[in-house]
């Protein structure tokens, strides 16, 4: 389906795109959850069809599509594979970081402009070992050095790293800066050097690989985006990664509630037995998730800068990764032995294990603090 560098890349297009590819997704689903592994094949077919550049502006080269847009491709792919879905969520959150320094910096348009055409892969390097998880703060500095900046750091967490043509890592603006004068800074995969420093064998997203790694490199100044990371978390990073995370569990749980549904009625056409009435109260969960995610959506698209939106953000990440989860509880309830097995065709083991993570990526408690002092000392509109 690649368009080979037009722009016309509808909603419509990308949700048959993604359905045509159904067939290889599913199937790196389940390789990919076995073995931890990658899944190559799943990200050819997103970039054969030039999703890789969902969320890179027109004037780049890019379809251009808006958070209402990516979300609904991120629901549909969380339906197929967790892992691909959040590893394709992630990169186009990386794509909308740089859109704001692009329409600074000429370089960073370029660089944009082949992400689009070349289909590129960008991974984040936000978290860090010895700040707590906290991602508004960096031990790690930019350094200006013979040929460039330097930048050294310890993730304990880099996701799709072996993958990635390039990463966007946080640091402190230079070695004297405090730890939340944060900058952001483009690492092509070629300037890196990296060190995988643990493994990666969790319980769920395993496809993501997300091991821990130390890197290093030295980059061009332009490569040090002129945006501040303050602003570009605030508008860019919290925002999207909230929504496109919740597309993407909102996905997986959709899946798991349709093969409830599928065991119920193989089970009906066997006995004179009543319709489950948790597959009800499963779908209307469902759908409330669905609503929250497009309302979310359309204001963000509307209002990047629109107020409480960093505290609706992280309430609707609490919610979906709550109640998404939930859902494929109820749905193994509903399909018992079927679906507590590995394998079958109502099988809910690997939606169960990747809905586990959701809580964890940015910790709920976390959230659940921050929004209590944003509501306790903030001005913003509850």
């Amino acid at each position: 389906m690649s368009r080979a560098g037009t722009t016309a890349l509808s909603l419509a297009d990308a949700l048959r795109a993604v359905d045509a590819a159904r067939a290889v997704i599913t199937e790196e689903a389940v390789k990919a959850d076995k073995a931890a592994a990658f899944p190559n094949r799943s990200v050819a077919a997103l970039r054969s069809a030039e999703l890789m550049s969902a969320a890179i502006p027109t004037r780049y080269g890019g379809p251009g599509f808006d958070a209402v847009r990516l979300s609904e491709i991120g629901r549909r792919l969380g339906a197929l594979c967790g892992s691909t879905a959040m590893i394709w969520a992630m990169h186009q959150i990386q794509l909308g970081c740089m859109e704001p320094s692009a329409d600074q910096q000429p370089e960073v348009a370029d660089y944009l402009r082949r992400a689009a055409r070349e289909q590129l892969l960008i991974a984040s390097v936000t978290s860090e070992e010895g700040v707590g998880g906290n991602l508004r703060m960096s031990k790690a500095a930019v350094r200006p050095v013979p040929g460039g900046v330097e930048i050294v750091k310890r993730a304990p967490t880099v996701s799709y790293a072996g993958a990635a043509d390039a990463f966007l890592v946080t640091a402190r603006r230079d070695p004297e800066a405090a730890a939340g004068d944060q900058v952001l800074v483009l690492v092509e995969a070629r300037q890196a050097t990296l060190r995988q420093t643990g493994s990666w064998d969790t319980l769920g997203m395993r496809g993501t690989c997300s091991a821990p790694y130390a890197i290093s490199a030295v980059v061009r100044p332009w490569q040090v985006l002129r945006q501040p990371f303050s602003e570009i978390a605030t508008q860019r990073m919290v925002p999207l990664s909230h929504l496109l995370w919740a597309a993407v569990w909102s996905g997986i749980a959709d899946d798991a509630l349709r093969r409830a549904i599928a065991y119920t009625r193989l089970k009906l056409r066997k006995s004179t037995a009543a319709p489950d009435p948790r597959v009800a109260w499963t779908h209307a969960r469902g759908q409330m998730i669905k609503d929250s995610i497009r309302q979310f959506a359309a204001d963000y698209a509307a209002d990047p800068r629109g107020g409480a939106l960093g505290i609706r953000a992280n309430a609707l990440k609490m919610q979906v990764s709550i109640d998404a989860l939930r859902i494929a509880q109820l749905a193994l309830e509903v399909c018992g032995m079927a679906g507590y097995s590995e394998v079958g065709d109502f099988s809910v083991g690997r939606h169960l294990r990747d809905l586990y993570s959701a809580r964890l990526m940015i910790h709920n408690d976390r959230l659940s603090g921050v929004n209590a002092e944003l509501l306790t000392f903030g001005d913003e509109p509850v």
